[in-house]
């Protein structure tokens, strides 16, 4: 090994303790899964120039890997869209025949942010240049966000402009148009000299006013996040399985290689490393990095550094689950595994600030009192774990329902007006009323019914205090009258059967 090769051989190994260093420190800073998983992908981005991440987390329950966290090359996702004339740096470049070097696009007055709304991808920075023939512009290449958060150079420049010199005479802008595979080989050449989130390739219109969008590749977050994957499908799945990581110089050869993921992402993987995130022998998920960039195979080492970054996030994501865990035992009630007193006084108040309208509800359990005289704490309290999950059932997302002490529970409901809060609360007492016989000991329960309480914020009170005391006065106006029905704070009520 030379001295020039072994300098280099040293920074890269520099980085990559820098980076190890960083994860290390940063991941040890939260306890937010969704936090850690953004962490760990964004610094195996830096170290491995890879066209696609992803980290698929272990659900045991279920022996599946669940996409949590990805990051996408999509081809031509934006192609055939066109910039207005006169608007754009590309436009700009085109027009001048000059190139353009901007790190934050929101200042520089030629941002045409149109094509970010349209393509739901954010840019920060950008470097175009032009691709001029016979004297004329005939394409732009434009390049965003420099892989890895770094900000673009002069040198990344002059990289991009030689390249471009170099399509003067072999580029002809009609046939290209009609060539996909020049095209994509020409946009992966443009990813290998400077490394971006997005490269495209702009030509003129038939009649030359507007630039169109006619290739490009971009990195894109959370495509397929959430997409599940069995463990005995893919390359993934027999890591997960065997615990063992796996180095392919092209994954598609492999028989272990499953097409269903490339038929949602439209994505061919070729080189891949995959590795096991495990914390004590106990799987937690597997990270995959797909195709580098600038077309090489991953190396033995980068396959070892990327087995190490995922050793340090899985015992981040232990913690993080255990934090969690935790969290959840703290503002769970143990009978009815619905929220606790807690919890409900920590959510109320923070939705009331959110404003908008916000209802809740106030239950009481009508003649509970004697099944407890009649058979006992132990059938109350089966009971009172029943009839709650009973209550969860019917629930909406985004609804916090929560045990407020003996057999009383509360309900809020965000984004409700007073019509809807009171046919939910129907819904609730006709379920209660509906349980005739205790599940799992057949005890008779028919006699316990609800007396349901209904306030609004802001119509009935301005305060999580006062839209409590509504509601709770809107439920014992019914204890007073006959029990099992519905109220509306300073309203009407409805009866049961």
């Amino acid at each position: 090994m030379g001295a020039a090769e072994s300098d280099r051989a040293l920074e890269q190994r520099l980085r990559e303790l820098v980076t190890i260093n960083e994860l290390i420190k940063t991941l040890t800073s939260t306890l937010e899964l969704s936090e850690i998983l953004r962490i760990v992908l964004d610094r195996i981005k830096v170290l491995t120039h890879a066209e696609a991440l992803s980290l698929l987390l272990y659900d045991g329950q279920r022996d599946e890997l669940v996409f949590a966290a990805t990051e996408t090359l999509r081809e031509n996702a934006i192609a055939g869209l066109r910039v207005p004339a006169g608007q754009g740096v590309a436009s700009w470049v085109a027009r001048t025949g000059c190139s353009a070097l901007v790190n934050d696009v929101q200042s520089d007055p030629r941002f045409y942010g149109g094509i970010d709304r349209k393509s739901r991808f954010a840019t920060h920075s950008l470097l175009a240049v032009p691709i001029e023939r016979d004297g004329r512009v005939i394409a732009v290449i434009e390049v965003a966000n420099r892989y890895g958060g770094d900000k673009f150079t002069d040198a990344d420049l002059r990289k991009l402009e030689h390249l471009a010199d170099g399509l003067r005479d072999t580029v002809d802008a009609e046939s290209l148009s009609h060539d996909a595979n020049a095209m994509r080989q020409l946009l992966a050449t443009v990813a290998s000299t400077v490394p971006s989130e997005a490269s495209s390739l702009l030509l003129y219109d038939p009649k030359g006013n507007e630039l169109v969008f006619t290739a490009s590749r971009t990195l894109q977050a959370g495509v397929i996040d959430g997409m599940r994957l069995r463990c005995d499908q893919g390359i993934a799945g027999w890591v997960a399985r065997h615990r063992q990581a796996v180095r392919l110089d092209d994954a598609t050869k492999d028989p272990r290689y499953y097409a269903g993921i490339e038929t949602q992402t439209h994505f061919t993987p070729r080189s891949m490393l995959c590795v096991p995130m495990l914390s004590k022998d106990t799987l937690l998920g597997v990270i995959q990095v797909i195709n580098k960039i600038d077309g090489t195979s991953f190396t033995e080492d980068e396959l070892r550094l990327a087995q190490s970054l995922a050793d340090h996030a899985a015992i981040a994501i232990e913690n993080a689950s255990l934090y969690r865990q935790a969290f959840i035992a703290s503002i769970t009630d143990d009978l009815t595994g619905l929220s606790n007193t807690r919890h409900f006084n920590h959510m109320l108040p923070e939705l009331l600030e959110r404003g908008g309208q916000v209802s809740l509800l106030v239950l009481d359990l009508d003649n509970f009192k004697a099944i407890v005289d009649t058979y006992g704490h132990l059938v109350g309290s089966r009971t009172i774990s029943y009839l709650g999950k009973v209550i969860a059932h019917l629930i909406r997302p985004g609804d916090v329902a929560a045990r407020f002490g003996g057999d009383e529970f509360v309900i809020i409901l965000p984004s409700t007006d007073v019509a809807t809060a009171r046919s939910i609360a129907e819904t609730i007492r006709d379920a209660v009323e509906a349980c005739s016989v205790l599940e799992g000991n057949g005890v008779d329960i028919s006699t316990v019914t609800a007396s349901v309480g209904v306030a609004t914020f802001p119509d009935h009170a301005s305060t999580a205090e006062d839209l409590f005391r509504a509601a709770d006065a809107a439920m014992y106006s019914i204890k007073r009258r006959g029990k099992n029905a519905v109220a509306v704070a300073g309203g009407g009520t409805r009866t049961g059967h």
